[in-house]
């Protein structure tokens, strides 16, 4: 009955999804991240792709029409009075590095494939799933570039991944300490996971003004702590523990807020169960777990790969089937770093290296600019600084961890160069005196600036592009 009901109810929203494409963007990630087909027992359904498809078709065809600001310029004196909203078609993407990397890793990965001694029937799913997540990605950027969709789609794929962590950490103060999982029974990709969006749903809880929303957020946030914790993953606690620390140095009152993220650490360690305590406890004395001597071998064994093939590696995901042929057992790295390395080897190893680190780069500049800011865009900084912590989640668990191409990695991704373009939009219309995102408590920074002109508290080079789109919109009015 669950599975018929949710069937029908996809099937009716596909005219919408092929009409309204980020309706579809925001379906597509509510159904591959909180994946409803579990809540019918069916975990073989391909929902993904039947939203995809149209999904996709719908961007390219239709397209999305958005309000870009333009400023209204009087012809006579050329000043600035004020600005309106040009309603144009959205391209399908943002042109953007990132976008660039994506596209020549993946070519990379295609070629290279036909070159290794493995065959290729036992890759061709995960080839077509990456291929999936980089064009959806690509749309997300074209899509999701206004303050309203953007807005909208953060905070859907935040909750849609918290759901189940929300879920297990009420459960865990219902029934007691107890090992959480998630929607799956791995509980080391639950934890990454989640540990990815805390800081998504955290941040957005500061930019939000409402305050039962704030609080219904921030209480999301707490139960999310406890089902990390509850998951009993040794990498997931440490990139948790790396990632409450970055939240709590960023916060206003800094010492204040270390000391209570220590109070509440050590009080929870001494409420949790003994095997949590003790799961903890092993990754100080890692010398004596079978499991973590085990990873080193493990990883040995991808060095002894890296060496026989240092080119193009053993191919893409073959790395379980290159052990196996190596000394026995098909087990994977537990390392994103040397698992990539030894299926792309030195040739292709870099383009993913440069994808996430100089993604991280460019959230973390982008987050620094972002200080300099009006505060009615607080948000941009907020936002931005919820995905460079969820991409350090991801670095950091990683290290005992194997999914390098996880979705998620590439919706933050995708994510962040929405952003850019959301926050130099906003910022075009706050120089521009734009009273529409200004709160009735604060002052128009046009009016205090001086009637018609622009101020110039935040210069136009904070995000590059803005002079050029002044001009090109001077030119168009």
């Amino acid at each position: 009955m669950r599975f018929a009901v949710y069937v029908t109810l996809l099937f009716a929203i596909l005219p919408i999804i092929f009409y309204r494409p980020f309706f579809g963007l925001c379906a597509y990630y509510v159904v591959s991240f909180l994946q409803p087909k579990l809540f019918c027992w069916r975990p073989d359904f391909q929902d993904a792709m039947l939203v995809g498809v149209p999904l996709v078709i719908g961007a390219v065809v239709i397209g999305v029409r958005r309000a870009v600001p333009v400023p209204r310029i009087v012809a006579s004196t050329g000043e600035i009075r004020g600005i309106v909203d040009k309603i144009v078609r959205s391209p399908v993407l943002v042109p953007a590095w990132p976008l660039v990397v994506c596209a020549l890793l993946f070519i990379y990965i295609a070629l290279t494939r036909l070159f290794t001694a493995f065959p290729l029937a036992p890759t061709t799913d995960q080839f077509r799933a990456l291929g999936k997540i980089l064009i959806i990605t690509a749309l997300l950027t074209g899509l999701a570039c206004d303050f309203r969709r953007f807005r909208i789609l953060y905070i859907v794929i935040a909750l849609s991944v918290a759901f189940w962590a929300i879920k297990g950490g009420f459960k865990v103060i219902v029934l007691g300490p107890h090992q959480v999982y998630g929607k799956t029974y791995d509980n080391n990709y639950f934890a990454l996971t989640s540990v990815m969006t805390l800081p998504m749903v955290f941040y957005f809880a500061l930019s939000v003004r409402h305050a039962r929303w704030r609080t219904l957020l921030l209480v999301f946030a707490a139960l999310m702590c406890l089902a990390i914790i509850g998951s009993r993953s040794r990498a997931g606690f440490v990139a948790f523990s790396i990632v409450l620390t970055a939240m709590a140095w960023s916060s206003r009152y800094r010492l204040r807020a270390l000391c209570a993220v220590l109070v509440v650490s050590t009080v929870t360690l001494l409420a949790a169960a003994t095997e949590v305590r003790e799961r903890i406890q092993s990754i100080v004395s890692y010398e004596s777990d079978r499991s973590a001597r085990s990873r080193f071998q493990t990883w040995a064994v991808a060095r002894e790969l890296v060496a026989q093939s240092p080119l193009i590696g053993v191919g893409f995901n073959n790395f379980e089937l290159a052990k196996d042929q190596y000394e026995g057992g098909r087990k994977a790295a537990h390392n994103i770093y040397l698992q990539n390395l030894a299926e792309l080897g030195f040739l292709g190893h870099p383009l993913w290296l440069l994808l996430v680190f100089g993604s991280m780069l460019s959230m973390y500049r982008f987050m620094r600019r972002s200080r300099r800011l009006p505060s009615e865009m607080r948000w941009a900084y907020h936002w931005s600084r919820g995905l460079l912590l969820g991409m350090v989640a991801f670095c950091v668990h990683g290290m005992f961890h194997n999914e390098e191409y996880l979705e998620l990695m590439f919706a933050m991704i995708g994510l962040h160069i929405a952003l850019q373009v959301t926050a130099r939009h906003e910022l075009a219309r706050w120089q521009w005196g734009d009273r529409k995102r200004t709160p009735a408590t604060t002052p128009n920074p046009a009016r205090s600036a001086g009637a018609g002109t622009t101020p110039t508290l935040h210069p136009a080079y904070l995000f590059g592009k803005l002079a050029r789109t002044r001009r090109v919109a001077r030119t168009t009015s």
